[in-house]
Parts: structure tokens; sequence; C-alpha cells
């Protein structure tokens, strides 16, 4: 039985490194992919780490605009790469630089191999469980993610006046005045933590339908939230998707990001039924990892040593 694990990061070199440990095995394929921006320590990271495993594959470098359709993008093109790399691997799973894992791999592997077919996937029906304020808007408004119009965004001063004249303000960069015709499949919303099996990650990859529809939610607002859910429950594998991603995430109420895992989440976190938590900042408390790092070392000497099988 093997994996495959796909890591997308931007920043802190030594976290990515312990996460690839934590993660790592010669059975499995991993795909990193550092943003073109990231220090060059991180990038000078993945190519030792290529260079030492020959299971360990670096996408090249693009410019990822966090919580947009590239970052989708990029993890359709990991799926692909693993997909090339080996043909034995039977799920892709996506993490970020902030993710770790709270129970041991092999205990991953086990569960999905049971049930090959499954492709985990958290999804909502926006239109009819509004959970987002600007449900209608994220498909109906074209969207522009150009890491130049950004960075002119970024200008002081000048990125200001040009939000307000655009009527961008608290808004992401959008044609003005324009409404997109409805799309003829339904869509659907949830996070961009998936784990899919090979057979949803070849559909992602290379069927027609999938990749017309993934064109189409390109210039959605926040399409990594959108293209995964929306290509699976259209299509014949959508009763193959179940609810859920399998990470124990933190997010307190009415704030936009998750909060930071410490050292007094420890129990709650290995009595976690989930395989992964998010997120983690080896910067506010290195000790978290620390503690995870040795207990799944432990739990899983204990479990999969010769003396115990």
């Amino acid at each position: 039985m093997s994996l495959a694990f796909f890591i997308l990061a931007h920043k802190n070199a030594r976290q990515i490194e312990r996460l690839f440990q934590a993660v790592y095995r010669p059975e499995d394929v991993i795909v990193l992919h550092f943003d073109r921006r990231a220090p060059s320590s991180l990038h000078r990271l993945g190519g030792e780490l290529a260079r030492r495993h020959e299971n360990v594959h670096v996408l090249p470098s693009r410019a990822i605009l966090w919580g947009g359709y590239r970052m989708a993008a990029t993890q359709i093109a990991g799926m692909d790469l693993a997909l090339r790399a080996s043909p034995s691997w039977h799920h892709f799973i996506n993490l970020t630089g902030q993710d770790f894992p709270i129970k041991p791999i092999a205990d991953l592997d086990a569960h999905l191999a049971a049930q090959p077919d499954a492709n985990y996937v958290s999804w909502f029906d926006p239109v009819y469980k509004p959970l987002w304020n600007n449900a209608r808007e994220r498909l109906s408004r074209y969207y522009l993610e150009w890491p130049w119009l950004e960075r002119l965004l970024r200008v002081p001063g000048l990125g200001r006046r040009l939000r307000k004249l655009l009527g961008w303000k608290n808004r992401l960069p959008h044609i003005p005045a324009y409404e997109r015709t409805w799309p003829d499949f339904h869509y659907y919303g949830g996070a961009n933590h998936v784990i899919l099996s090979r057979a949803g990650c070849n559909y992602m990859v290379s069927n027609p339908e999938a990749r017309r529809i993934t064109r189409w939610l390109a210039h959605s607002a926040h399409a990594n939230e959108i293209v995964f859910q929306t290509v699976l429950l259209n299509s014949p594998l959508a009763r193959t998707v179940v609810n859920g991603h399998l990470r124990e995430i933190d997010f307190p109420p009415h704030t936009p990001h998750p909060r930071t895992f410490r050292a007094s989440d420890f129990d709650r976190l290995v009595a976690s039924r989930n395989f992964f938590a998010r997120k983690f900042d080896e910067s506010v408390d290195s000790a978290i990892l620390d503690r995870l790092a040795t207990h799944i070392g432990a739990v899983a000497a204990n479990r999969y040593s010769p003396a115990h099988s």
C-alpha cells in the first residue's frame, strides 16, 4: 500500500522539513511546490529533498495567490505529476506548510486502503445553505487573479485609490459592472483540504467535463474552495464523495482563520479521530510539534515494529 502527498508552502523551511520528516515513507510519492516568491532557503530544501529521495518530486514554482484558482490548479498539477510518477498509490493527500500529522501515516494508509473508492471532500450547497455571505457573487463576477495586480494594489496610497475607483474595497479584484451568465452545472463549496482516490485524481486531471468546469471556475472568487467540490459532485464519482477531510481544525466563531494549536492542545489532538491537524506555527509554539512527533513515533513503533507484528 502506498499514498501520494502534495505539500504546498510559501515560507518557513524548518517547519516544512519537520512536516516532511513526519510524513515521509519510501514507498509513497511526495510532490512539493514552493511559491516562486518563497525564501531561497525553502527552494534549496526542495532541491535537497528531491536529490536525496527518488520518490520526491518538485513542481516548477508558480506565484500563488493564496486562496485563489492558482492554488487549486497547482494542486491538480501535483496530482498529474503523482499519477505519472507511480502506478501504485491509492489516495492523494494535499497538505499546507502549517499542517502536521496527529496519527502514524500507516494508520491513515490502512484507513484509506479499506475504502479505495472514497474521496474525502468537505462540501455544502451555497444555494440552499448560504454559509458564505457572498455565495452568488463568487460565481457571478469575473475575478482577476494576477500577481502583478496584487503587487500594484499593495502600493501605499495608489492601491487604496484604485480599489475605491474600481469598487474593490474589501473585495477581490473583478471586472466592474460585468455579470457572468450563471453556469449550467450546480455549484458547491467547502474546504480546500482534500483526500482523493486515484480514480478521483484521474478524473480531475484528465476528464473533459472536469476540465470544462475547472476552466469556468478559474475566474470565480476563492475558487480553491469550489473546484474540487463542484467537479466531483457533478461527476459519476459523486456517490464516492465523503463529506469530510480528516483534519482537526479549530475555527473560532466569527474569525476568518483557524486558531494556531499550542502545546496545551496536545491531549485534544491525540484523542481526535482525524489524521492531520492545522494550523501550527513553529515561531508561536514549537513544543506542540515536538510532542506530536514523539507521540506518533512511539505509537508507530509499538504498533508496527517487527516485535509487535
